[in-house]
Formats: structure tokens, C-alpha cells, sequence
């Protein structure tokens, strides 16, 4: 990764560009071109009448003043990140309720914890699994009371790890009767619902 200039090197830098240039700032500046500026200004000057108009002359910000807009501005957007960040993560803040579900029948090697989540638009598992096989590829199924199947999702068994694991799917968990986690061949785990 590269890193950009130092302030010394900008600095350096920008003296080298107002040589270059032939800015001169200890050097007052010709009178025919302040001269020149000066009305170029007033040309510029809104035409208004009356004692109440006055005109305020704005100066161009200086490099202190941008560079604390700067510093203010990348405060502001590493705040924003963070913030995003935050929201970003895995745990959420305050979550829905939960419906705590328990797998039956599974194999002595496998350990299963499991929670639905009954949104409006459907049921979400929140799966953490741990003794699989590795690299079997594992399908998570919905059935409804009249055997109808959704598919919510898939995972690969990984060894030696607790997979934490999220599987939504359309049907409302009012309709959902049981869960199953499956390879090609087999039911591995299976949850009946109320």
C-alpha cells in the first residue's frame, strides 16, 4: 500500500510550484494589476440603491480554514463509517423476538442451537451447528402442514468450527410445521413445530 506525501513534502512541493510560477509572497504585487483587480471587483459589485445596501466583502479561505474544513469533513465521514459499521455487525442492537427451537434426532457428534424469527414477510433460522462432516454440502428446508417444501438455503460443513448460520424463506412461520437440514441422501437434523 502506498502512502501519500507528508505535510513537509506538500509544502515543500507547493513552494517549488509558486517558484515555478513567479509568486513572490513577500513582494507587493504591480499597481496597474491591483488596479485592474479593483475593478474587475467593482464590475462584479451588485448595483443596489439606498442607504440601507451594503456590500460584504467575502475573503478566500486560507489554508488554515481549509484544512480544518478538511479535518472536520474526515472526522464526520470516519463517523459515518463506524456508525455504518456498527449497524453492520452480526448482534444486533435490540431484535425481534425469538422462537427457541430444538433439533431431535440428530447424531451424538453434532451439537445444534437454533431460534426463528417470525418477520411479516416470512420465517428466518438462526442456525449455530458445530460437528458436521466437513465439506458436505447441507440444504435447509420449510414444510408446511401438507408436505409442501421450500427451500431456505444451503451451507458446506466446515470441521472444528461452530457455523453461525441465517436461513430465510417466504413461508410465515403460522404455516411452517417443521424444519430439516439434509444432504443429497439423508434428513441430518429435523425440528417439528406447533
Amino acid at each position: 500500500m502506498t502512502e501519500g506525501p507528508t505535510p513537509w513534502e506538500e509544502r515543500r512541493d507547493l513552494a517549488r510550484l509558486e517558484k515555478a510560477l513567479g509568486y513572490e509572497p513577500d513582494r507587493e504585487p504591480p499597481a496597474d494589476r491591483v488596479a485592474a483587480v479593483r475593478a474587475a471587483a467593482e464590475r462584479l459589485r451588485p448595483r443596489t440603491e439606498g442607504p440601507e445596501s451594503t456590500v460584504v466583502a467575502r475573503r478566500r479561505p486560507g489554508r488554515r480554514e481549509l484544512l480544518l474544513g478538511g479535518i472536520a469533513a474526515s472526522a464526520t465521514a470516519v463517523a459515518g463509517y463506524a456508525g455504518g459499521r456498527a449497524q453492520d455487525s452480526d448482534t444486533p442492537v435490540a431484535g425481534p423476538p425469538t422462537e427457541e427451537i430444538e433439533f431431535r434426532g440428530q447424531p451424538q457428534t453434532v451439537a445444534a442451537q437454533a431460534r426463528l424469527i417470525n418477520h411479516t414477510w416470512g420465517t428466518e433460522l438462526m442456525l449455530e451447528v458445530s460437528g458436521l462432516p466437513a465439506g458436505e454440502t447441507y440444504d435447509v428446508l420449510y414444510l408446511d402442514g401438507a408436505g409442501a417444501v421450500t427451500q431456505a438455503g444451503s451451507f458446506l460443513g466446515v470441521a472444528d468450527v461452530v457455523m453461525v448460520c441465517r436461513f430465510n424463506a417466504a413461508p410465515l412461520r403460522a404455516v411452517v410445521r417443521s424444519i430439516e437440514v439434509r444432504t443429497a441422501d439423508h434428513v441430518v437434523l429435523r425440528s417439528r413445530l406447533a
